[in-house]
């Protein structure tokens, strides 16, 4: 099935624009990252907390990086024909407020500031515009995309709807500091359900249509079962990452059973995704399957509660937001607007790679009797493998595109179109 071709316009120049700045948000992210590691070796300068730099690296991710680049390469594939300037904006919007919310969450994390005379939450405050931005876009994605049929559609519909979803479990926290009320079942609670269905329901489903693009009988041939069980069971699986002791059992086997079906079908999806795909989309779906096997020893509860003993739930995360979700952003981005808007992914291969060998001394499957200083300098130097090989790629989009070839400026490259999901 041929879709529509969609030339560089105004609004694509403007789209594009919106990837080179989510990249740039993805290494201050990374930055922030190797701070944080090289506070854990040698301490950090004062005003600055190891606490408050972790939220501030996992906010800007979500909020600066793969958001604004997933809605920007869902419209571009969704919408044919001239793209609304409704649809534009939004994306930009959703990229400046995560910069805004950066700085809040670096400073202060979750901690309420004296400003005015009163105690205001500013990065939760900050945290809140993200949300109504996405609110916008879920309004505008539904009302533009209902007229177009696309193969992906089913999974970019399910991956809005939990972006939309997961924000009850931000302003379900937000409630909590701001009554002040203390109860370790709902801080956790809230925080894991906007986390989790962030991480597992709108950025895995978004990067599974992405995935599927260049194929779209692909989507076709998967059983109609894989949706309903990410659409039933990946709402509960997030019980499965709070503490056993903090979750009642009937919770915790509906978690078990949801969680469960949800690694089944994603493990399902990338084996199937991954025997037809390129090179630079198998290293995103070995991520994946990687992350559906952690997904399902999650939903056993004995399992579950030795890998969070060992403090397996950070590695995951990298798993996911690192192995699957960056590398398949760059990925699709190539898809899009072609080779030259990720550089260098070949190397990022093996940079990540790195990186998640690095978190493994910093866990309790590593014997103590070997760890010590030199473990904390692996993970700092880990750290840099991704964040250095970002940089590169965003200082050369910088100087090929924007300044040798005047894209950020806003000249035609007839060259620059997508025709069938793919640049040409």
């Amino acid at each position: 099935m041929k879709h529509s071709a969609f030339k560089r316009s105004s609004e694509g120049t403007r789209l594009w624009g919106i990837w080179i700045g989510a990249l740039g948000c993805f290494v201050l992210a990374a930055a922030t990252g190797v701070l944080f590691r090289y506070g854990m070796l040698a301490g950090l300068p004062a005003g600055l907390s190891l606490g408050n730099l972790r939220h501030a690296h996992s906010h800007l991710m979500y909020f600066g990086w793969v958001t604004p680049a997933l809605m920007a390469m869902i419209v571009l594939h969704m919408v044919r024909g001239r793209i609304p300037s409704s649809v534009v904006w939004i994306p930009w919007i959703t990229l400046l407020l995560g910069l805004a919310a950066y700085v809040p969450f670096l400073l202060y994390g979750y901690q309420p500031v004296e400003w005015a005379g009163r105690r205001l939450p500013l990065a939760t405050m900050a945290a809140g515009l993200n949300i109504f931005a996405w609110y916008a876009y879920g309004v505008v994605y539904f009302r533009w995309t209902r007229r177009f049929d696309h193969p992906a559609r089913p999974w970019w519909d399910l991956a809005v709807s939990f972006l939309i979803l997961s924000s009850l479990g931000a302003w379900g926290r937000a409630g909590l500091t701001i009554f002040r009320i203390e109860d370790p079942f709902w801080e956790s609670a809230t925080v894991h359900f906007f986390l989790y269905l962030f991480a597992d329901g709108w950025l895995i489903l978004a990067l599974i249509g992405l995935a599927g693009v260049r194929d779209p009988q692909i989507f076709r041939a998967l059983p109609r079962w894989s949706w309903w069980a990410l659409a039933l069971g990946t709402p509960w699986a997030f019980l499965s990452l709070m503490p056993p002791t903090e979750v009642p059992w009937a919770l915790r086997l509906l978690a078990g059973v949801g969680g469960g079906a949800a690694a089944l079908a994603l493990g399902m999806i990338g084996l199937r995704f991954f025997r037809t795909a390129p090179l630079e989309w198998r290293v995103p779906l070995v991520f994946l399957g990687m992350c559906a096997l952690a997904k399902l020893g999650f939903s056993v509860p004995p399992l579950a509660s030795w890998a969070l003993e060992v403090e397996l739930r950070i590695p995951y995360l990298h798993l996911l937001l690192l192995g699957f979700v960056t590398l398949g952003l760059m990925a699709g981005a190539r898809q899009v607007w072609g080779a030259h808007a990720a550089p260098w992914l070949s190397a990022m291969f093996p940079a990540v790679g790195l990186m998640m060998l690095s978190l493994v001394p910093l866990t309790g499957l590593w014997p103590s009797a070997w760890s010590g200083r030199w473990v904390l300098v692996a993970a700092m130097v880990g750290a840099l493998f991704p964040f250095l090989i970002a940089l590169g790629m965003f200082g050369r989009i910088l100087w090929v595109e924007g300044f040798q070839r005047g894209l950020l400026l806003g000249s035609s490259n007839p060259g620059m179109e997508v025709r069938d999901g793919q640049g040409s």
